[in-house]
């Protein structure tokens, strides 16, 4: 079995933020061994988040964040068919994620309310419970992200398994290549949806304490400037249509056709830089640094 790297662990603190004591939980069961008969070695892949809030000093100067950890992926793959289930098991672990595999819904529902899990790769049509039963039973428990991979390709049934609360949908055949990068894309949203700060280059965003930092300096801006950076930041990576970045700015949760979307976004470039925020024409801006690596 290949070295691992050594796990950054630190002492228990209540002031730990989520992801530093979700990495504390992952080093304490980090095992010497395989996680279970389906599992494979624990090693690292970078997931990179600001350590929690950028603390400051009494004139605005930011210390700069905790280093940030690395840790895999723990992912189920539920799946009949054989091949198919192997493959995406083999492609996983040989890229550094743990791989647990069900071969049935009911085993598959089993190890999802069991595993603490990163992600979930579900089929539909599955043995002793389909795929849309399972998703329902563990959205009444887990938010754990789902990929959906079926080779039913009507609207209809993507439709379902997104209302259902899969957070995405693959229709066979597929190459593995593109699965890792869904799983990777739904993980990182997920990470974006509960961080309580990011480090977007030299920038960084505690979305606790509304503050934003530029190479360890404190950058005031407004409640609105905010509220559309923030909108901006946890969709990094992804086009932000401009009605959305209005709703974001709007208390009543409307969207008007006006430039305030225009004026708020250039305030922004002044202040944080012109490449931050990117313009795609016709379809909204985009924060295109990622967490820490830029």
């Amino acid at each position: 079995m290949p070295s691992r790297a050594a796990p950054l662990c630190r002492s228990s603190n209540s002031s730990l933020t989520a992801w530093q004591r979700r990495s504390q939980r992952a080093c304490r069961r980090q095992p010497n061994h395989l996680a279970d008969a389906h599992a494979g070695p624990r090693a690292t892949a970078a997931i990179t988040e600001a350590a929690g809030p950028a603390p400051s000093t009494g004139d605005g100067v930011c210390f700069p964040t905790m280093a940030s950890i690395q840790t895999s992926l723990r992912v189920l793959v539920i799946e009949d068919e054989t091949a198919s289930r192997l493959a995406i098991v083999r492609a996983l672990r040989e890229s550094q994620h743990t791989a647990f595999e069900a071969a049935d819904g009911v085993a598959g529902l089993e190890i999802a309310k069991t595993e603490p899990l990163d992600a979930v790769v579900l089929d539909l049509m599955l043995p002793r419970m389909d795929g849309i039963r399972l998703l329902t039973e563990l959205r009444r428990t887990s938010r754990v992200p789902v990929i959906v991979v079926s080779a039913r390709r009507t609207e209809d049934d993507r439709v379902e398994a997104l209302d259902l609360g899969a957070d995405d949908y693959l229709t066979k055949p597929f190459t593995v290549r593109e699965l890792l990068a869904r799983l990777r894309a739904v993980v990182r949203r997920t990470e974006a949806d509960t961080a309580s700060a990011i480090t977007l280059g030299d920038i960084v965003i505690d979305f606790s304490a509304k503050t934003v930092c530029r190479n360890a300096t404190r950058i005031p801006l407004t409640a609105t400037e905010f509220e559309m950076l923030t909108a901006l930041a946890r969709h990094r990576g992804e086009v932000v249509p401009r009605d959305v970045l209005e709703r974001a700015i709007r208390q009543d949760g409307s969207a008007h056709v006006s430039n305030v979307v225009d004026v708020i976004i250039l305030r922004l470039r002044r202040k944080l830089g012109r490449e931050l925020i990117a313009t795609r024409r016709g379809q909204g801006f985009i924060i295109e640094l990622q967490d820490g690596r830029g």
